[in-house]
């Protein structure tokens, strides 16, 4: 049976399906909040404590601390880790943003143009959601009259934590704590503790706590794909095993357990899916690759949507705007992301020059020939072209 370091050595894996299913949940649940007005979490279906769009994200972060903590071992390099994050997120986000204040925007207000650009408001809208200080907010006129009135890039807020616990992941591993195995199981038993003790409710949690709430939340899923990579070569990957760990979880979903049961077997299936035969997880793993240009488009492609047929109800929203999103993310992907990817080390390497004393290139170790590295968004191991 392999185990997952196994399984992250090989050049061939299927974990971009993970990134895929999630965002399309997250796409099927939005569908009906520009839908329906006054909608709230609570109205959707539950199980394992959170409703289907917020297990999808729980997916994206232990993905990511999966990913992210395996690229820091491999390559111990803090400021590049931090570099290739900024070049990772921020240019899809600015190019949408860019676009959805200067191109749609103008079209849909209900303003005159005078009034839609005075004070500078389109200008001011981008670098609020480019820079994650605002994601929440609106364009003059926008969107005021839908069913979620003016929100544009509601999935963006996630994104604020996913960069949170990246440069905190880089900052532990340039203090050397991620090579201290106890140190790392001992952080995550706390975290899990903390979670089942005072968040074992879910959702019902959700407003009355706000922000710790999601760090702990989210950061129990991140610290779980931590805890994967550093005890990689523990791990064993098998179907098999994944029923049993889902033998063990089922009779967890609607108990004070239930929360971090969801987590821990929505965990070990993001390995099933990308190492073992799955079902569906090839062409899914295809469509992957799209899937960050997928979820920055994807709400707001909704609400035009809504702003265009107010008629339709959630499910005609979603399935004319899944195809939509998904070319939205070729888009993204093919001449924003990948090319974005590029600047990382020419960025990296300027930055070390204009630091006092600095040199082209301090890396700590060589990287090696294929190296493992990735993030939640991007597949470190692409399946092969000619079986996709």
């Amino acid at each position: 049976m392999p185990t997952l370091a196994d399984c992250l050595a090989r050049r061939d894996n299927t974990l971009a399906a993970v990134r895929m299913l999630g965002a399309s949940a997250v796409l099927w649940a939005h569908a009906w909040v520009v839908t329906t007005p006054g909608i709230a979490t609570r109205d959707y279906a539950h199980v394992f404590a959170f409703s289907l769009d917020f297990h999808g994200v729980h997916a994206f972060f232990t993905l990511s601390g999966l990913l992210l903590a395996r690229s820091y071992l491999t390559r111990p390099d803090l400021l590049r880790f931090v570099v290739a994050r900024l070049v990772r997120y921020v240019p899809a986000i600015l190019i949408s943003a860019l676009i959805a204040a200067f191109v749609l925007g103008p079209i849909v207000t209900r303003l005159s143009l005078a009034d839609y650009f005075g004070a500078a408001a389109p200008v001011l809208f981008v670098l609020k959601v480019a820079t994650l200080l605002d994601v929440n907010a609106t364009l003059p006129g926008v969107f005021d009259g839908n069913a979620n009135p003016s929100l544009l890039y509601i999935p963006l807020w996630t994104v604020h934590y996913e960069f949170v616990f990246a440069v905190a992941l880089g900052v532990v591993g340039a203090l050397g704590l991620l090579q201290r195995k106890l140190l790392v199981l001992a952080g995550l038993g706390l975290t899990v503790a903390v979670n089942v003790v005072w968040f074992w409710n879910g959702e019902a949690a959700h407003l009355a706590l706000g922000s710790p709430h999601h760090l702990v939340r989210f950061g129990s899923s991140f610290g779980i794909g931590v805890a994967m990579a550093v005890f990689a070569d523990r791990i064993p990957v098998s179907n098999r095993v994944l029923l049993g760990v889902a033998a063990v979880c089922a009779p967890l979903a609607f108990t004070p357990l239930a929360a971090i049961a969801g987590m821990v077997l929505i965990a070990y299936a993001i390995l099933c899916i990308g190492f073992t035969p799955f079902p569906l997880a090839r062409p899914l793993a295809a469509l992957g690759v799209w899937s960050y240009g997928f979820y920055v488009w994807g709400y707001l492609i909704e609400q035009t949507l809504a702003y265009a047929a107010p008629q339709l109800d959630g499910w005609p929203v979603f399935l004319i705007v899944l195809p939509l999103a998904l070319a939205a993310g070729w888009l993204s992907w093919r001449f924003v992301e990948r090319p974005s990817l590029g600047w990382t080390g020419p960025i990296t390497a300027q930055l070390r020059r204009l630091a006092p004393g600095g040199r082209a290139d301090r890396r700590v170790a060589p990287p090696p020939a294929r190296p493992p590295s990735g993030d939640g968004w991007v597949n470190p191991r692409p399946a092969p072209t000619k079986e996709r």
